[in-house]
Parts: structure tokens; C-alpha cells; sequence
């Protein structure tokens, strides 16, 4: 399972040991994992990939919009960006994907 850690962790076997600081993430066994969850050391991530694949989904449909796809507050049309996709998404997702986009057409500038 995919956690995000909240303190250091220390994994790995004895000699050979490494360490995972907080706010990173890190594939754990199940039981591991739930364990640390469960003891407000760790939060789950597992989630966070399906949450990337869409978010990448969505800033490849922006690029394919056409001008009138954008509504008048300057963000893509859910609909439209479905329209690409093939999947509902909600305005939080769009919201989500708009931010990144915007980032990452800035950074260029």
C-alpha cells in the first residue's frame, strides 16, 4: 500500500536501513502500512495514483479544447473535457487539472 509519511520512518533490514522523511511516500506491505495509519504516522496514498492518471487525462483533453470550450471565468468546460475523455469528472477535478495547467504553461514564461 501507498502511504505518505507524517514522521522519519526507518525501513528496511537491519545493516542495510533506510530513511523516509515526512511528506514522502512509500510502498509498504498492507499490514505495515494500515499499522502506521492507524497510529497517525502515515496517510494513505494508495488513492493518489487513480487521482494522477485523471488529472493527466484531463490536462491532455485541455490541450485538445477548442476556444469556445472555456467558459466565461476562463476555465475548461467539464463537459467538454468528458466529451475527450470519455469519463465523468467533476468541477473539483477540472479545478485540480486547470491549476496544474496553469503551472505548468507559466513556468515556460
Amino acid at each position: 500500500m501507498k502511504v505518505t509519511t507524517s514522521i522519519t520512518l526507518r525501513v528496511g533490514e537491519p545493516g542495510a536501513y533506510e530513511y523516509v522523511a515526512p511528506g514522502e511516500s512509500i510502498n509498504l506491505p498492507n499490514k505495515d502500512a494500515e499499522a502506521l495509519i492507524l497510529r497517525g504516522f502515515a496517510l494513505n496514498d494508495s488513492k493518489g495514483d487513480e487521482d494522477d492518471d485523471l488529472v493527466d487525462a484531463i490536462l491532455d483533453a485541455i490541450d485538445d479544447l477548442k476556444p469556445e470550450a472555456f467558459g466565461k471565468d476562463g476555465k475548461p468546460s467539464v463537459k467538454a473535457i468528458e466529451d475527450i475523455i470519455g469519463e465523468s469528472i467533476s468541477a473539483s477535478d477540472r479545478d485540480k487539472a486547470w491549476e496544474a495547467y496553469q503551472s505548468l504553461t507559466s513556468d515556460g514564461q
